[in-house]
C-alpha cells in the first residue's frame, strides 16, 4: 500500500524549483560571473565539466585544513604575544 503524497510536498517542491532557478539565474547574470565565463579559463572549465567539478571539490576540502592553520598561527600568535606582555611586566 503506497500512500499518495500530499499536495503540500509538490506545491513546496516547485516553489524550491523556482527558487533555485532564480538563484542561477542572478548568478548568470551577474556581470563578474560574465566576464570569468568569457575568459579563457572559463571557457575551458566549460568545456571540461568534470574538471570543472574536481578542482570546485578540491578548493573546498582544502579549505578546512588551511583555515584550521591559519586559526592556529593566529592563536599561536597571540598566546606568544600574551606571554611576553606578562613575562616583561615582572
Amino acid at each position: 500500500m503506497a500512500k499518495e503524497e500530499p499536495r503540500s510536498i509538490s506545491r513546496d517542491l516547485k516553489e524550491l524549483q523556482r527558487k533555485l532557478c532564480l538563484l542561477i539565474e542572478f548568478f548568470q547574470n551577474n556581470p563578474k560571473v560574465m566576464a570569468f565565463t568569457k575568459s579563457p579559463v572559463g571557457q575551458y572549465l566549460d568545456r571540461h565539466p568534470f574538471l570543472a567539478l574536481a578542482l570546485l571539490v578540491f578548493i573546498v576540502t582544502s579549505a578546512v585544513p588551511v583555515g584550521f592553520f591559519l586559526l592556529l598561527v593566529i592563536l599561536t600568535t597571540l598566546v606568544a604575544l600574551v606571554g611576553v606582555i606578562i613575562l616583561e611586566d615582572h
